[in-house]
């Protein structure tokens, strides 16, 4: 059985809803690991996640970083979408995302690296041009920055219906991932979303609820 985790960003310090201290992650990680594989995967590509990592490599957990190419072609820009805007100078800094050298350097530590689109739009509400454009166009700047396949893509927002879905697996990808969704589609994989509010009886609930691991534990 496979537990695949959605996190964002890592900080001890900075107090957003998105970041969880790096200790509290690898608690999450360390629990969920004693009753399934855990495939930890990290939306944004926020800067802060270098911070955990190591430690994920060490214990042998798979992990997958998704980039919004747009992003990094800014030299690592913080995640300014309208649900995260910000003038605080803490927030600002906590958004900020990796550049491409920083990308680079995680791919070849052994960390697996997927596209989040080019600007983190909300596909659904998108035109087939704009939808293939945010598809094709990360996927392709990913794959010439890394001189390897990028065939891995997380939704932004976990939003997908038939048509993206459809419009991914003819970008040429292989496995997308989403938020809610049913087992079974390579092109909407479940994962188990976490945040700082998540304490471990928490998290092993929203496991149990999802359906990753048996509720008799």
């Amino acid at each position: 059985m496979r537990v695949v985790l959605c996190y964002h960003a890592v900080s001890s310090t900075w107090g957003h809803r998105l970041a969880l201290p790096p200790e509290q992650l690898l608690r999450q990680v360390r629990l969920l690991r004693r009753f399934a594989d855990v495939h930890a995967t990290f939306d944004d590509a926020f800067h802060s996640i270098s911070s955990v990592l190591p430690e994920l490599r060490r214990l042998r957990v798979r992990t997958t970083v998704f980039v919004c190419s747009g992003l990094a072609d800014r030299s690592g820009a913080p995640l300014l979408i309208p649900e995260l805007a910000t003038k605080n100078a803490d927030d600002l800094e906590g958004l900020r995302t990796l550049t491409w050298d920083d990308v680079r350097a995680l791919a070849a530590a052994g960390t697996a690296v997927g596209s989040h689109t080019v600007t983190h739009a909300h596909l659904p509400r998108l035109g087939d041009d704009e939808l293939e454009q945010e598809l094709r166009a990360s996927k392709e700047r990913i794959e010439d920055e890394l001189d390897r396949p990028c065939s891995l893509l997380a939704y932004p927002f976990g939003e997908h219906d038939p048509r993206v879905r459809a419009a991914a697996r003819a970008a040429g990808y292989e496995q997308a991932f989403a938020l809610r969704a049913a087992r079974g589609d390579p092109f909407a994989v479940p994962r188990v979303d976490l945040y700082r509010r998540d304490n471990l009886p928490r998290t092993l609930a929203k496991t149990v609820l999802k359906g990753l691991i048996p509720s008799s534990i």
